[in-house]
């Protein structure tokens, strides 16, 4: 598969490109990302490196796992994939853009895209329980909350710690659903 471009409003969703580097570098010392996802820690350049120019291009030639830049205005903001077969969903984006709506609307833009093109349905989320900004992101864009159970995706020592999941079909409503833990 190719990659291709998703736009929202006031944002575009494209390729992850070598000039993104420093920034996922830079973005991803954050502790947060130590404590909640499975990049690497501590994380470097060349950990970006790979990332850019080796993962991202093989899942989209494999079709495996599709990786978007997020961008505002030509700055790069974040990432958000999407697996196959699972139809999993992840995303995070750089601190100083976190607060401002940017990731359920790029969630969203993934989800629809998905839905429209049979990629994936249902899309699925999970993160490791207590990452409420995360969880936060999946309610609003109107996943339902599945419960808590061993994670899905292995964690960089090897577990499968306690995550929250949850679950967004296309025929549910994208109002946010009760029973979230935040």
């Amino acid at each position: 598969m190719q990659p291709f471009e998703l736009r929202s409003r006031a944002l575009v969703l494209d390729q992850i490109t070598a000039d993104d580097i420093p920034a996922i570098t830079e973005y991803c010392q954050d502790p947060i990302f130590e404590r909640y996802l499975t990049v690497p820690w501590p994380y470097t350049t060349a950990d970006a490196e790979h990332f850019a120019t080796d993962f991202v291009p093989d899942g989209w030639s494999t079709g495996a796992e599709l990786t978007w830049a997020l961008r505002s205005e030509g700055r790069f903001l974040g990432v958000v994939g999407l697996r196959r077969p699972t139809g999993m969903i992840g995303f995070w984006l750089g601190a100083e853009h976190r607060g401002r709506g940017w990731m359920p609307r790029a969630v969203t833009t993934v989800v629809d895209w998905s839905f429209q093109s049979g990629f994936a349905d249902p899309v699925r989320w999970e993160c490791v329980a207590g990452n409420e900004a995360s969880a936060i992101v999946a309610k609003k864009v109107g996943f339902t909350f599945t419960g808590t159970g061993t994670a899905t995706t292995t964690a960089r020592d090897g577990s499968h710690p306690e995550s929250w999941h949850g679950e967004l079909r296309s025929t549910d409503s994208r109002n946010p659903k009760p029973g979230w833990p935040v």
